[in-house]
């Protein structure tokens, strides 16, 4: 007995022992962590930043000893505080806290040239994340608490993303940095909306068309009410990003019916919430594909609830999103037959849609422009095929096929780059599954990758919704097949800082930088606004600079210069021309000024550095 007894005390030392060393070990680097935080925060707006060795190392009143001291004295309080407190389990929480700050803190003034540095940031992260998960941190907080507290925490959640993506959309428009491809045509569009109930524009095709000939989206009439009641192009960008993140409710919907609990459900709209793809497809303005998100994630609520009449009309109005949009419901339905066996389902939602593009397409060709293949050009061998031909050449050239995946135009890292850009802030739950049915949810990537265009593998673009709807469906369905372990405490958790993080050089510099133009050039904005509201005419037909269009696009007819020509040469068929001539935009738009004077055109009106308006005297006689 007496030898059992001194085991264990010799065990019990050693317990001790190791646990007064990682005691020390994680309190050092919560004080480093602490010390790095105040130092970058204390000289974020510095000239040197923090990329440079000369950081900090060029500030005489930084020194090493200071440093290590001040880290002492941290290390002193949290050993102090732990063993007065040994149940709190304070160096832990302490060093996760510590380490996330900094990590946002890191970011906060990168963009997207940062990618290395999130990579790296991200790698330190993982690990502590790892320490972070097996010490069971910030584990009072319990897994399943009351639905009303996690609904609060999701719309904040929701409201604050969406605010942010608003806001980068807003002041993009009232920076004049919006141009007419793809903001001021659909101005336009709206205008004509509200008053013929039409989808006409005259800048899109330069010519009087509807977009419908060009997309078939006749989703924006959910739009169009909203647009009625407050007649702005401010009021599409808001919009914009209410829709995508509307899409927060399905995803939270869908994680409660798969069983998830109230403390995942909110990690994982968190997730959806700072998903990069999301907000960062809004940077380049309005696009009907912003429907895509919340519309399929409502057709998969639907599905998992078995509520089959909601399901055909969420699946209806998903493909009048776009003429294209019909593949997204048929790779869900290949899924449904080859996952669960429903033919019931998943045949009609294969076939219908299918029969719907092929209808659309044909009268898109008769009547419109013809759906756009040629971006899948790479693809397609006889060009008379139209998209038809990649599925041949996918069937009949496996070869060829395989080489395309990852080769683009330009870049060849640019598609590597975009699938981490959408796997790693899903912590790579995409892959966490052993039903290889599943991934058949992966396959909208393909619609992105195996072509050479370029914006199609750029998350800045609008071509990721779609996709981000099918691989939150998939991380959710994924998460719940998680026994409890230590693997679904920290894939969420890796997850929802990844992301987060990577919204905070994707997005929190757009907004920054935005805003800040706004308030530092307000005063020629306004100049520009006077020119624009009190001078030109309501009525007058215009040709303007691109970057002008969306601000008097509330007119009958409206082209934009660059692409108003005929023989090489401007046309001069419309009573006023405004060009632009900020700094970066004067010297093209006064050369071509300098041809409509020539023309008979005469000056109506300048600001210098802001705008000029040139009059056709003669318009009415033409």
């Amino acid at each position: 007995m007496s030898k059992k007894i001194k085991t264990s005390t010799k065990n019990s030392k050693e317990v001790v022992s190791l646990f007064s060393l990682e005691l020390l070990i994680t309190a050092f680097l919560s004080g480093y962590f602490i010390v790095s935080l105040f130092n970058l925060i204390n000289h974020i707006d510095d000239e040197i930043y923090y990329d440079s060795l000369k950081f900090l190392q060029s500030d005489s009143s930084f020194s090493l000893a200071g440093h290590l001291f001040v880290i002492a004295l941290i290390m002193a309080g949290l050993v102090a505080l732990t063993y007065l407190f040994p149940k709190l389990n304070i160096v832990p929480n302490v060093l996760t806290v510590s380490a996330l700050l900094l990590a946002f803190t890191l970011m906060y003034k990168s963009d997207l040239s940062g990618y290395y540095t999130y990579f790296a940031v991200m790698l330190v992260i993982a690990i502590v994340l790892v320490y972070a998960t097996e010490k069971k941190c910030f584990s009072f907080i319990k897994a399943d608490f009351h639905t009303g507290i996690m609904w609060g925490a999701v719309a904040i959640i929701g409201v604050t993303f969406a605010t942010v993506t608003g806001i980068i959309g807003v002041y993009r428009y009232l920076t004049y940095s919006t141009p007419n491809f793809d903001f001021g045509l659909f101005c336009n569009m709206f205008y004509n909306m509200a008053e013929t109930g039409l989808p006409n524009t005259t800048s899109e095709r330069d010519m009087f068309l509807s977009h419908f000939a060009v997309h078939f989206s006749p989703i924006y009439y959910v739009m169009l009410p909203f647009y009625y009641i407050f007649p702005s192009p401010i009021t599409l960008q808001v919009l914009q990003a209410v829709i995508i993140y509307s899409g927060i409710v399905p995803i939270v919907l869908i994680a409660r019916k798969k069983e998830l609990s109230t403390k995942l459900t909110v990690i994982v709209s968190a997730i959806y919430a700072a998903y990069p793809a999301l907000s960062a497809g809004t940077f380049y303005d309005l696009h009907e594909n912003c429907f895509l998100v919340p519309l399929l994630l409502w057709v998969f609520y639907f599905y998992e609830c078995k509520k089959y009449v909601p399901l055909a009309i969420f699946s209806v109005l998903t493909l009048f999103v776009k003429e294209d949009a019909f593949i997204y419901l048929v790779i869900f339905a290949l899924f449904l037959l080859l996952s669960e066996k429903n033919w019931k389902i998943g045949l009609p939602m294969a076939i219908i849609p299918v029969i719907y593009f092929l209808i659309v397409s044909t009268l898109m060709e008769q009547y419109g422009t013809g759906i756009m293949s040629s971006r899948f050009g790479n693809m397609i061998y006889d060009k008379e095929d139209g998209l038809i031909g990649v599925i041949k050449t996918i069937l009949l050239n496996p070869g060829y096929t395989l080489t395309q995946l990852f080769t683009t135009s330009a870049d060849n890292t640019n598609k590597l780059k975009y699938l981490i850009e959408l796997l790693l802030p899903l912590g790579f739950m995409t892959f966490a599954t052993k039903k290889v049915s599943r991934y058949l949810l992966l396959t909208p990537i393909l619609l992105n990758i195996l072509t050479m265009y370029k914006y199609q593998v750029d998350i800045t673009f609008q071509y990721s919704f779609g996709i981000s709807a099918f691989l939150f469906y998939l991380v959710i369905i994924n998460i719940a097949d998680f026994s409890p372990s230590f693997a679904k405490d920290y894939l969420p958790r890796l997850a929802v800082v990844a992301s987060v993080l990577m919204f905070t050089i994707v997005a929190i510099p757009k907004a920054t930088t935005y805003t800040t133009r706004y308030e530092e050039k307000k005063e020629l904005y306004d100049r520009i606004n006077y020119a624009l509201e009190e001078v030109l005419p309501e009525d007058s037909s215009v040709t303007c600079s691109s970057f002008i269009l969306a601000h008097i696009s509330d007119r009958d007819e409206i082209y934009e210069v660059k692409y108003h020509t005929e023989n090489d040469e401007y046309k001069t068929d419309t009573e006023y021309i405004v060009l632009d001539i900020r700094s970066g935009y004067a010297t093209a738009s006064l050369e071509a000024a300098e041809f409509f004077i020539s023309k008979g055109y005469t000056e109506f009106y300048k600001d210098e550095g802001a705008v000029l308006i040139l009059v056709n005297e003669n318009y009415n006689e033409n």
